[in-house]
């Protein structure tokens, strides 16, 4: 992956494309040149912190609920990144698709008195997102029958690296969700908010960093037969728009 290289490359072909030697000075083109390295910088980190989000990706229900009071579900999922693709940051690299696919494997167990514990796991050359959540279920305590809620804390970090370069984000947040344990399907909506942060190295240091919070919102769908779940979510982190899809077992 050649996302750092290709960046700085073509921010600078871009500016110097754009200046005529007879009417700017050097100092002018170095300052055109660190102006759109910063709003490249500025727009890929916070659609990197949106990729990097752990989204709920599960109903309301604790998976403990059942006979046995453990609960596990293993699958593999797809999210896709609603992009600009003519973002500075997306144009310098040549992307032309307005969604970034982004596959990874999704693990939560469940253990007695509705706590779960989530792992979501991505590797690819030179990119590593993992991230955890504990989420802790209370629909026993509301009574309303089917009825199930929860609470979840999430941290994720995404790192992006060519050689001596790099990015990476972190993401910290809380949310709270509602659903409805229905036979089959079982339907769910979640609100949170995101605490997002990133550090770049080598031909990203010195520039200003991503310090941001966001709202977010999934609303979504668990489907079940007999051991196989199917999970369709569309969330959003901020602006930026997310659909996500995991096949995955549930025993």
């Amino acid at each position: 992956m050649k996302i750092v290289r290709s960046l700085m490359v073509a921010s600078s072909l871009l500016v110097a494309g754009q200046v005529q030697a007879a009417t700017v000075t050097p100092a002018d083109i170095a300052n055109q040149i660190a102006a759109t390295k910063q709003t490249a910088y500025t727009g890929l980190t916070q659609d990197l912190a949106a990729a990097a989000w752990m989204n709920p990706s599960n109903s309301a229900e604790p998976h403990s609920a059942g006979i046995i009071p453990v609960g596990v579900q293993v699958g593999i999922e797809v999210a896709g990144l609603e992009i600009d693709p003519n973002a500075t940051h997306w144009s310098l690299m040549g992307i032309t698709d307005s969604t970034l696919p982004l596959p990874r494997v999704r693990l939560s167990v469940g253990i007695p008195f509705g706590l779960d514990v989530g792992y979501m796991k991505m590797n690819a050359s030179g990119l590593d997102l993992t991230g955890y959540e504990v989420r802790m279920a209370f629909g026993n305590y509301i009574p309303v029958p089917m009825l199930e809620a929860n609470v979840r804390y999430h941290t994720s970090t995404l790192s992006v690296t060519d050689a001596a370069d790099g990015i990476e984000v972190k993401n910290s947040g809380f949310a709270a969700m509602i659903g409805a344990n229905l036979p089959i399907v079982k339907p769910y909506i979640e609100f949170g908010t995101v605490q997002s942060t990133s550090t770049g190295s080598g031909a990203f240091s010195g520039l200003t960093e991503l310090d941001a919070s966001n709202t977010t919102t999934a609303l979504g769908a668990k489907i079940e037969f007999a051991f196989i779940v199917i999970n369709a979510e569309m969330a959003k982190v901020g602006d930026k728009k997310l659909t996500n899809v995991k096949l995955g077992f549930e025993f």
